[in-house]
């Protein structure tokens, strides 16, 4: 009787496969997915990668359902010669909600203008052309909506059957979930088990697939405390204030925070005493292939995006200390 075992390669094959990867890359047949921001590009392997898992975390009002948003629709704009499809696990808001913020974006118009149904807001007729354009060029895009949360084994089985019922195998899938805490968990699971079995399943499909994962993540409440917020060698982001860190940091290759110091009543921001007005701050706080670092955003999320502060302005370095964790 053969006794359960896992798969073992050589070095020569995965030395043949690294070159490989290599030489591909070098010739340009092998590229990232660009994102609609410099500096995450730069910060990360100039986009997001195959086979990878990034990570965006931040507390609520920080942006991170319009960051992913933006995402998913500009992916295609950057990327035109890139063949792939996202299937996004939006747990959290309806369908249709989220092409009204991405309608918001293109539009440059408010949700509140788009619902005009709404007293104060008129949305006239050549506005409405707009909105019907709009949707003609979304209705292009290969993006599918997973609304009704389940449990890892119906999210790992729905991301299966996609990858077997798509017509081209050779087609890359970029799997987004938008917030983890509300994936169900089995009876008398906790919160923190589910997420660990989440990522252990992202970390496995990855490997099997042309795939990449984009997970959004809470922050707890300990960093919106009164002490940190008053202290601003304590404002910064940690991993232990992300929920579920070990796991998200064990697997993940790119961890980044959104923070919008402003939320917080903060003027300034950061031992630096950096302006607040207008701005995001993005904290990569683990790249796999690079440096921790800080990004200035502008904050656009009134019209659901967020922008590059400054093309040409650099990111902030940062040095992540045994004690900062």
């Amino acid at each position: 009787m053969n006794k359960p075992s896992l798969q073992y390669t050589s070095i020569k094959k995965a030395a043949y496969d690294a070159v490989q990867y290599i030489d591909q890359r070098r010739q340009g047949l092998i590229k990232s997915l660009r994102t609609p921001w410099s500096k995450y590009n730069h910060v990360s392997m100039d986009g997001i990668e195959w086979n990878t898992i990034h990570t965006i975390a931040g507390m609520s009002g920080s942006g991170k359902t319009a960051i992913i948003n933006q995402l998913e629709t500009e992916l295609f704009k950057l990327n035109p010669d890139e063949d792939f499809a996202v299937l996004s696990f939006n747990f959290e808001m309806l369908a249709r909600q989220l092409v009204s913020r991405k309608l918001s974006n293109e539009l440059d118009m408010t949700t509140r203008q788009l619902h005009s149904g709404i007293e104060g807001y008129n949305l006239y007729d050549a506005q409405f052309y707009k909105v019907l354009a709009a949707q003609k060029e979304f209705n292009k895009l290969p993006i599918w909506y997973v609304e009704m949360p389940g449990t890892v084994e119906m999210i790992k089985n729905t991301i299966q059957k996609f990858i077997n019922e798509d017509f081209n195998k050779e087609r890359g899938i970029v799997i987004m979930l938008d917030h983890t805490i509300l994936v169900r968990g089995k009876q008398g699971e906790q919160e923190r088990m589910v997420l660990v079995e989440l990522m252990i399943m992202a970390n496995s499909l990855k490997k099997q697939h042309k795939v990449a994962f984009v997970f959004l993540s809470q922050l707890n409440r300990e960093i919106e405390s009164v002490d940190r917020v008053m202290e601003p060698s304590q404002q910064f982001p940690k991993k232990k204030d992300l929920f579920g860190g070990d796991s998200v940091f064990m697997f993940s290759d790119l961890v980044m925070v959104s923070m919008n110091p402003e939320q917080l009543g903060m003027d300034s921001y950061g031992p630096k005493s950096w302006p607040t007005g207008g701005a995001l701050f993005w904290h990569f706080i683990k790249v796999r292939e690079g440096q921790p670092c800080i990004a200035k955003m502008k904050n656009e999320l009134k019209y659901n995006r967020v922008v590059d502060y400054e093309a040409t302005e650099p990111a902030y370095q940062l040095t992540i200390k045994e004690n900062d964790n």
